[in-house]
């Protein structure tokens, strides 16, 4: 049976996808990494100019058995988006299957192979 929904519609779920895994949460901040202001002579400011959006964020993906987990320093793609690798951390436990935690992070200005 498909899913019904009622009431005021919303997005739900996961966007993207990574080969070989099942991604269970996926977040992303951006800010301006190049930012800079003017101030006049009695200390308010009159200019503000910011430059080089940087995405930073982190993936946890649950492993499938054909994964090849990746390297600090790998680019991942994800959401057609390139991000470099900056931490790979890992989860496992009892009775449950094994996740990792990827740190990413890309910049307006870099180009990623």
């Amino acid at each position: 049976m498909a899913a019904k929904d009622y009431g005021t519609a919303h997005l739900y779920g996961i966007t993207g996808t990574v080969a070989s895994a099942s991604v269970q949460d996926f977040s992303l901040d951006e800010e301006l990494a190049n930012k800079a202001t003017t101030e006049d002579e009695t200390g308010n400011v009159i200019e503000r100019r910011s430059d080089d959006i940087t995405k930073t964020g982190s993936i946890t993906i649950k492993i499938r058995t054909a994964y090849t987990v990746p390297a600090a320093g790998d680019i991942l793609t994800y959401n057609s988006v390139k991000y470099e690798i900056t931490k790979v951390g890992r989860a496992e436990k009892n009775k449950d299957f094994r996740m990792i935690t990827l740190s990413l992070v890309t910049s307006e200005f870099i180009t990623l192979p």
